[in-house]
Order: structure tokens, then C-alpha cells, then sequence
């Protein structure tokens, strides 16, 4: 198991060092039929210092280079195709308007705003015919320092955060790595403890990935090809090899019997569920629109998201209520209460996220509900590590692995006492 960590540590950092690729530091070369094409979204903070540069070259020389605040007055009509291409690039920001920026020039501009925090946004437009062909380079940056100058405003902070449960994730995965190996040694290393611990180190990587990508994104403005969303395809493999731990658990595997009850069923469940989770998250992906501030679950692919994950906590509620009612034992009938009660919450705990992000606003949105994610997260896999620690676990699980040491490995009384 360590050796296998180790590979795919080596993989995961041999693939952050061999794809950097530009993150707000723009540089790009598009070539467009249209008349109005969007470049680049950053959002100023209040702090003294922003700026934005810009460096191109245009085949078509009547493009030129508009900058928009996110006012209803200014991106609002942008925005909207339904305005003409004069009156979009009308309702640009009054300096890039008043003084026209050529996409054939370089110039600096200083961002200011005392009273909050802005969504800059950033196109090419000939309203005379197309846009045609523009290479550019776009660098856009915050005032302050290190931990914020890099980053939009809305983005500010999430290197802190990946920091903190980064350590967090250590300890715990160190903690499940111990604990894996004593029970492995001792003959009672369950499939349970094995998901679980495939779960931890799921979501480690997973914030490990986020943080070399943020840790880079800081230092230069460039951040890993890729790695945003290999980061978050792991949570997504962690969030539902969870579910699926969860529903194990609910339906007494382990506790109140020694195979588990209607394992097509299961599984058939767990692979649809599998394959719609990353289907939506290709969709997600591949429809996201750049200059958008919808949090993903106001989407159509993350409102469906959103109805199955409901959907696997009813039937979450329903197999845990069955095993409740059939358990005499009253150890297990209280594991199965706190448990129940515990999990519901996770459960609930994304469409409360949900409420979240549509009550704040759009420039601390992406901060507020990544914190409140990771936070859940965190707690939740530390909750369950400790509901199934052997010092804590031995009562309810000794009497079922008793029952039938052909299922899986015999996990005793004795083997838990003495790993610990």
C-alpha cells in the first residue's frame, strides 16, 4: 500500500511539473468570425496597487481592446447580444471608450474602486466586421502581496485554505495509513477500513493537487495544466467512494450482518450514479462559460447533480431506518442513530451550500462555499474515521465478522485491542 502511495505521488508531481501553463497571466491567439469575443474575467479588489496590462497584435486593424466593470450599465449591456455591437462597446468602461485601446498597442491600465470589489472583464470587438485574428498577453493583478497579488479577489485566500487542510489531510492520512497497516498485521484489515481508506487518500491528493496548483498560481500567475480539474475529478472519485461507504454501513455490513444485502443492486445503483456524476462534470466543464459567476450547481448539469446526490441520501435515510428497526443489539442500535444523524447532515450540507452561494455575492462567492465544502469534508471523514476506529468499533463489528470468517477477514475483539 505505501509503495503504491509513493507511485502515485511521484506521477501526481512529475504531472504538476511538466504542465505549466498560464493562468492570469493570459496569453493567448484566437481567431474569431465574430464581432465581440471575450478575453479575459478578473475581479479588483479594493486594495491600492491593481492593475491590468495589455500586450497584442491584431491582423484586422480596425479590432480594438474594451474593458467593462461588471455595472448593469457597463457588462450588463456587453454582456447581452441582444444589443448591437455599437451599443455593447458603448457601455465599456469610460477610459478604454474615451481614449480607444488598438489591439495593435500595449498599455497599463490601474483599476480603482474604494467601495467593493469588482469583475473586470475584458474583449476584442470590430463592429466594422470580425475580430479576425489577435495574439495577446494579458496580465491582471491584485494590490497586496504574495497571497493575494495573483489572485482575483473572489479566488483570494483559497491558497490559505488548501494550506491549512492540507495538514489537516496529512494527519489523518498518516493516521489511516498506521491504522491500515497494524490491522493488515494483524489478519483484520476489513474491505470497510480498506474503502475508507482509499476515501482519505482520495480527498488528500485531491486538496495535495489543488494546493501545487494554487502554491504555483501565487508565485507567478501561472498554475498547473490541468490540475484545477484533475483536483477536483479526485474529490469527485473520493465524494463517491463515500456514498458508497455509507450506504454500506447503512445497510449493517459488518455490524448486523456479514454479507452485504442485495449487492447488485448496490452496485448497479453506484455505477449509474458513477457514470452520471462524470458525465456532468464533463458537461460542466466543457459548457462552462469564462465570463460567468453562476456557482455550478445553479447549472442544469449541477441542478442534476444536485437531485442524485438527494436522491443517494434518501436512499441513505431508507437502508439505514430498515437496518435500525432490525438490530436488537444496543450498541448498534446507537452507532445507528449517531451515525444516521451524523450523515443525514453531510448529506444536507450541499444544497444548504447551495442556499449559501445564492445569498452571497458573486466576488466572495467562490471563496465562502469552497471553505464551507472543504470544512465538511474534513469533518466528515474525521467523523467516520472515528466512529470506526478499533477502539471504538470492536462492540458492533466483533460479533458479525464472528458469523462468517469465509465473507471477509475476521476482524475481532482482540485484533482491534491489541492494534491499539
Amino acid at each position: 500500500m505505501l509503495k503504491q502511495t509513493s507511485i502515485l505521488f511521484t506521477i501526481l508531481i512529475a504531472f504538476l511539473i511538466c504542465n505549466v501553463s498560464n493562468g492570469m497571466v493570459v496569453k493567448e491567439k484566437i481567431n474569431s468570425n465574430n464581432n465581440f469575443v471575450f478575453l479575459a474575467k478578473f475581479c479588483f479588489s479594493t486594495t491600492p496597487g491593481a492593475s491590468l496590462s495589455y500586450v497584442g497584435t491584431a491582423a484586422n486593424a480596425s479590432t480594438s481592446i474594451y474593458i467593462y466593470n461588471d455595472w448593469a450599465s457597463e457588462w450588463g449591456v456587453g454582456s447581452n447580444s441582444k444589443y448591437s455591437c455599437l451599443e455593447r462597446i458603448t457601455a465599456s468602461t469610460p477610459q478604454t471608450n474615451s481614449s480607444q485601446l488598438s489591439a495593435n498597442s500595449s498599455r497599463v491600465l490601474l483599476p480603482e474602486d474604494h467601495q467593493r470589489a469588482h469583475f473586470w472583464y475584458v474583449v476584442a470587438a470590430n463592429c466594422e466586421s470580425e475580430v479576425g485574428e489577435v495574439d495577446f498577453t494579458l496580465t491582471l493583478l491584485n494590490g497586496g502581496g504574495l497571497w493575494s497579488a495573483q489572485f482575483s479577489y473572489d479566488e483570494q485566500g483559497l491558497e490559505a485554505l488548501y494550506l491549512v487542510y492540507f495538514f489537516v489531510f496529512l494527519v489523518l492520512t498518516a493516521y489511516t495509513a498506521l491504522t491500515a497497516f497494524k490491522l493488515y498485521k494483524s489478519n483484520a484489515f476489513h474491505p470497510m477500513i480498506k474503502i475508507l481508506s482509499g476515501v482519505i487518500i482520495l480527498e488528500f491528493l485531491s486538496v495535495f493537487v489543488l494546493l501545487c496548483n494554487y502554491g504555483s498560481y501565487s508565485h507567478n500567475g501561472t498554475g498547473g495544466k490541468g490540475a484545477q480539474g484533475f483536483g477536483e475529478l479526485l474529490d469527485l472519485a473520493a465524494q463517491l467512494l463515500f456514498i458508497l461507504l455509507l450506504i454500506l454501513i447503512a445497510k449493517g455490513w459488518a455490524i448486523s450482518r456479514v454479507t452485504i444485502d442485495e449487492k447488485r443492486i448496490v452496485l448497479g445503483a453506484m455505477g449509474v450514479l458513477t457514470v452520471l456524476y462524470f458525465i456532468m462534470f464533463v458537461w460542466i466543464k466543457a459548457g462552462e462559460n469564462p465570463a460567468a459567476t453562476t456557482y455550478m450547481y445553479d447549472t442544469v448539469p449541477g441542478i442534476i447533480l444536485l437531485v442524485a446526490r438527494s436522491l443517494a441520501m434518501l436512499w441513505f435515510m431508507w437502508c439505514g431506518y430498515n437496518t435500525y428497526l432490525e438490530e436488537t443489539h444496543p450498541a448498534k442500535r446507537n452507532f445507528y442513530t449517531v451515525f444516521g444523524i451524523a450523515f443525514v447532515a453531510w448529506f444536507l450540507i450541499l444544497p444548504i451550500i447551495c442556499i449559501i452561494a445564492a445569498a452571497v455575492e458573486p466576488w466572495v462567492r467562490e471563496k465562502t462555499v469552497l471553505a464551507f465544502y472543504v470544512t465538511t469534508n474534513a469533518l466528515a471523514l474525521v467523523g467516520v474515521s472515528f466512529l470506526l476506529s478499533p477502539s471504538r468499533s470492536g462492540e458492533y463489528l466483533a460479533s458479525a465478522t464472528k458469523t462468517s470468517s469465509e465473507e471477509y477477514t475476521s476482524i475481532t475483539t482482540k485484533s482491534y485491542d491489541e492494534s491499539f
